[in-house]
């Protein structure tokens, strides 16, 4: 689970960066104004030039990847857009542009286009990732559960909404696209885990009681859950104290942990918790 959660971080890590050079200013960023306006012809499209400006921060800024020869290339113009759109506004401007065709017409290339269809799965609504279905941007493996418990669900006072979450967990059970447990293997090292692993990391108590309501409890992850939550982005005592409740209890990785990440004044009623522990 170690390398789980670094490859989360990484992930994270490279969201943010997305966010960083991506984000909007007050020349070249798509206004809520053109985003409604978003997905009616080709030429609406929210890929469409506005100014100069943007075309040229685009072509200044799009994120690196590796080309199949080895040689970094840039991500086209549209793919950068489009991800600046939807991690400053949201995914409904980009289920548009896939629900109208603007999408399969466009000249990003094919691994773009999947991989724009890919993450938008992760972070629409049950309702907008229905209208994906119908648009044909469907998931290529049966990872979606695990990838939709993230940050990127948000409710209408900014917190990760839970609630839609569950909604969109339940959706997938009715469509047959569920997994609960998964594998990581890399020669002779082999690592097990399931759901349970990603709502502790995350630190979403609703969605881990809902998947301990259809019998998907903490056993069967290889790491230990309390050192996953302190780990995760929000360290959790209702959740550590569950976990504990559950057989499931402190090591010394634990105690590295929480003074490594300065958890005595960044989680003081955690820390305690735990130091209390340690010494009964």
């Amino acid at each position: 689970m170690k390398k789980i959660i670094l490859l989360l971080g990484i992930c994270i890590f490279g969201i943010s960066l997305i966010v960083y050079f991506f984000r909007p200013d007050s020349n070249t960023y798509t206004t809520p104004d053109q985003i409604s306006k978003v997905g009616t012809t080709q030429r609406e499209s929210i890929t469409a030039d506005t100014s100069d400006q943007t075309e040229n921060h685009s072509n200044d800024s799009a994120q690196q990847s590796a080309a199949p020869s080895g040689k970094a290339k840039k991500m086209s113009e549209e793919a950068t857009h489009y991800y600046k759109v939807a991690y400053t506004y949201g995914w409904e401007a980009i289920v548009r542009d896939f629900e109208n065709g603007t999408i399969a017409k466009s000249k990003m290339p094919d691994d773009e286009k999947k991989k724009l269809c890919e993450l938008a799965l992760t972070g629409t609504t049950v309702e907008q990732t229905k209208r994906l279905f119908v648009a044909n941007c469907k998931p290529l493996s049966g990872q979606l559960s695990f990838r939709i418990i993230n940050s990127q669900l948000k409710d209408t006072k900014g917190q990760v909404d839970q609630a839609e979450m569950i909604h969109k967990l339940k959706f997938l059970q009715a469509e047959d696209l569920f997994q609960s447990e998964g594998m990581y293997k890399l020669g002779p090292y082999e690592e097990k885990f399931n759901l349970q692993s990603n709502a502790i990391a995350w630190g979403l108590e609703e969605v881990s009681d809902y998947l301990l309501s259809i019998g998907i409890g903490y056993a069967g992850n290889s790491d230990n859950l309390i050192n996953s939550n302190i780990q995760g982005r929000n360290p959790s005592i209702s959740l550590v104290k569950k976990l504990m409740q559950a057989g499931i209890h402190p090591n010394a990785k634990t105690y590295t942990l929480i003074e490594e990440r300065n958890f005595a004044s960044k989680h003081p009623e955690l820390y305690q918790f735990l130091q209390e522990k340690k010494q009964n």
